[in-house]
């Protein structure tokens, strides 16, 4: 076929017909006929055209008709114009806000610059008020001094004989002053309180349903370092298994009830730094258990119980420790006797060891904690043995592992925030506690005790 279409005769013969039909087509132009059929042709074409134009726009037309009618489309397009409006408003929204607590934190520390400038102004007034008092109290006391040293002087001179009580005295006036300026600054110091003065509060707090670390954290204020973190912890968590014992009936199930003192009252003893009446109702608690215990054939149902008095010896010993150490020292020996794991009852041991100065012994009692402790659950009494064995460890020389044990005890301590000083709000809500303690305490107590008559005459 390639052969053919290359040959010379194929395209002369091509070329012969295709002036054939250029003539052709010259010959159909010339004529004036010809010449209204093309333009009649190429108004229908063009015609055509326009009717193709228009069936176009209205096929267009139905088509964005259809899509505008979709629901799945419009839902889609209200979602997202929904969420633009809402991510519009949440934006206009956070300005209002952020808006609102730059000026709440403005206005903050503006209260707080007038109330410091106030407590300033204050103290300026008290200092000055002070001052013009001392004055006034010198001069009062100079002026009969002054008589009776010119009388005494007169006399003298007279008499021609020297008082030998008056050479290198320190004139009264200004002996006076001096001990007006130290009443003043001592007035500034916070009062140090033992823990057994510190009951009431306690107890007060405690009916206030404040939380266990809040008031420990203000009883080390008020104690001021005269017991450590842990004999404050001891002290509140005594106090609150006593009244547990009470609201669970433990006292009131006891055959002597009637001859014991009423919960009540030994709650408002406790809280006057006076035990006596709750060591004698947990006294009476352990004796008949203890004696349950031993007419109990099982052997696990009595070391059960067994656990249980010991327990209640802790509580004993922690309540005795306020103000007789020697009696609490003999209630944590019970408790290790009637249960050799008891951690809590090993490092109270400890504590009142180290008290008599019994370091040895001490020493054996924390780190008895150390063998029967749990790490998860008894933190606070490795804590407590970490921190008295860094010192015994310390004395000895070994100054590694008393640093070691020591930075373990602080860290927890420093955990619980005990040491944390109080600020100015909450010092001022203290003082309102402190001041409304002896009217409140009542309430408190009976709170504690679930409102029941726990008081008997």
């Amino acid at each position: 076929m390639i052969e053919q279409i290359a040959s010379s005769e194929f395209i002369t013969l091509l070329l012969l017909k295709f002036d054939f039909l250029l003539k052709a087509a010259e010959n159909y132009l010339s004529g004036a006929n010809n010449l209204k059929v093309v333009s009649l042709a190429l108004m229908l074409l063009a015609l055509i055209l326009f009717l193709c134009l228009l069936i176009a726009i209205y096929i267009r037309n139905i088509i964005y008709f259809v899509k505008s009618n979709n629901p799945a489309k419009n839902m889609e397009d209200n979602e997202a114009k929904q969420a633009i409006l809402e991510e519009e408003d949440r934006q206009e929204l956070e300005r209002e806000l952020q808006k609102e607590l730059d000026m709440a934190i403005a206005e903050r520390q503006e209260m707080m610059r007038r109330a410091e400038e106030e407590q300033k102004q204050k103290e300026q007034e008290q200092a000055k008020q002070q001052k013009d008092e001392q004055k006034k109290l010198k001069k009062d006391k100079e002026e009969p001094d002054k008589k009776k040293e010119e009388l005494v002087k007169g006399k003298g001179k007279d008499l021609g004989i020297g008082f030998d009580w008056q050479k290198g005295k320190i004139p009264p006036a200004e002996l006076a002053a001096t001990s007006n300026v130290s009443e003043v600054s001592l007035s500034y110091k916070q009062s140090c309180k033992q823990l057994s003065d510190l009951m009431g509060l306690v107890i007060d707090m405690l009916g206030r349903g404040v939380d266990d670390l809040k008031i420990a954290q203000t009883i080390n204020y008020k104690n001021q370092g005269l017991q450590d973190e842990n004999e404050i912890l001891k002290s509140i968590d005594a106090v609150k298994y006593f009244i547990s014992l009470c609201v669970s009936g433990r006292f009131s199930n006891l055959e002597n009830y009637k001859d014991l003192p009423g919960e009540e009252q030994a709650l408002y003893n406790l809280a006057a730094g006076d035990p006596s009446l709750a060591l004698a109702l947990l006294e009476s608690l352990m004796d008949t258990n203890i004696d349950k215990a031993n007419s109990i054939a099982s052997e696990k149902k009595r070391q059960q119980m067994y656990m249980e008095v010991s327990a209640y010896a802790c509580c004993f010993g922690a309540l005795a420790e306020l103000n007789d150490v020697m009696l609490a020292t003999s209630a944590y020996e019970l408790a290790i006797e009637l249960r050799s794991s008891n951690v809590v009852a090993w490092s109270r041991l400890g504590d009142v060891y180290k008290k008599a100065n019994a370091m040895p012994k001490a020493a054996w009692a924390y780190q008895n904690v150390l063998n029967f402790a749990d790490g998860e659950i008894d933190i606070a009494e490795v804590a407590n043995a970490n921190r008295h064995l860094s010192e015994h460890l310390y004395a000895e020389g070994n100054s590694l592992q008393a640093a070691k044990l020591y930075n373990n005890a602080k860290q927890y301590y420093d955990s619980l925030g005990i040491n944390r000083r109080l600020d100015r709000q909450e010092l001022e809500i203290l003082d309102i506690i402190e001041n409304n303690c002896q009217t409140s305490l009542p309430e408190s107590i009976k709170k504690l005790l679930g409102g029941g008559e726990k008081s008997r005459n």
